[in-house]
Order: structure tokens, then sequence, then C-alpha cells
């Protein structure tokens, strides 16, 4: 059967507080990361943007906490995406949720 063309589905991970917020306010023109509790992202939200112009579908964004307690929902956000952003901050490098998510990338064989 023939799928219908969807949006790409982008997915933001990486440790808490490295910036995944931040980097999708700048693309949607928001300051959710200005309101979050303690600078943490406490649930899976979603944005799409269109294409400017043209055939091209435009991107669906999801932003997954980056806290360890919420290790299920990056997996099912995982499960979900097309590619995986693995947004890591130059002041703290790789921690042990930057890892999770290039697991979770292999395991279901989504670019990243």
């Amino acid at each position: 059967a023939d799928l219908p063309l969807r949006p790409p589905v982008v997915t933001l991970m990486g440790h808490v507080d490295h910036g995944k917020t931040s980097l999708l306010d700048a693309l949607r023109g928001s300051s959710i990361a200005a309101g979050e509790a303690g600078g943490i992202t406490q649930a899976i939200s979603a944005f799409s943007v269109g294409a400017s112009g043209g055939r091209e579908l435009g991107a669906t964004f999801i932003d997954t906490p980056g806290h360890e307690l919420f290790a299920a929902m990056r997996e099912r956000g995982a499960h979900a995406t097309d590619l995986i952003v693995l947004v890591v901050a130059l002041d703290a490098g790789v921690q042990d949720t930057t890892r999770e998510a290039i697991r979770y990338a292999k395991e279901v064989q989504c670019p990243l």
C-alpha cells in the first residue's frame, strides 16, 4: 500500500540542560525553556514547521526530556522519529544520557 507523504520527524535528544529546548525555541520563535520548572523539560512536546514554497513538507520536531528519570520517554521518541539530533553542551561534554541516545538510535536504526 502506498503511504501518504508526511513531514520528516526530527527528535532532539541529549542530557538535561544541554540546550535542546532552547534550540527549538530559536526555530519556533518561542521561549518555552524560560518557563520550565528548574529548566528541565518534563514532557515530550512537538511542533511542525512548514516549508517555504515548493513541494517540501517541512518537518516535525520532537523535544524530549533529558533528565535520567525520563529514559522511557526518550526511548519512545527514538521509535517515533526519522532522525535524531544529539545535543551536547560543550561545557559539560558527553553524559550517560548522551550515550543512551546513541544506543537508542542504533537499536531502532535511526540516523543520528
